[in-house]
């Protein structure tokens, strides 16, 4: 069963665009800046999973997400939000395919000088 889950899980992929990178590097910041330090993980999970996601995809240039969940749930315990995780996968794919034209909410992409 989980071989299925692997060959369905995406891999998220860098884009070539610089703005587009710059705007990603802009949003990681946002995210961080949403962690409230003194909050236990499992209540603010979706950008723990929004920050976790984007910071491997900036450092890797390619985001396993399966391995990615894999190593969350480890660390995270009962803690972890699957669904949460996977509405960040979305979230941080959509962004680097379209900008985010297919996300509804949020603050989008930070506009960027490069």
């Amino acid at each position: 069963m989980s071989e299925m889950i692997v060959e369905k899980s995406p891999i998220l992929v860098l884009p070539e665009d610089k703005v587009r990178v710059e705007q990603l590097r802009k949003k990681l910041q946002e995210y961080k800046q949403r962690i409230k330090p003194y909050c236990a993980p499992e209540l603010q999970m979706g950008a723990v999973c929004k920050i976790a996601v984007l910071e491997r995809l900036l450092r890797d240039m390619v985001v396993d997400t399966w391995q990615l969940c894999l190593e969350m749930e480890e660390t995270y315990g009962s803690g972890f939000d699957s669904e949460k995780f996977g509405v960040a996968c979305g979230v941080i794919e959509d962004y680097c395919n379209t900008g985010g034209k297919n996300s509804t909410g949020g603050t989008g992409l930070p506009d960027v000088n490069v």
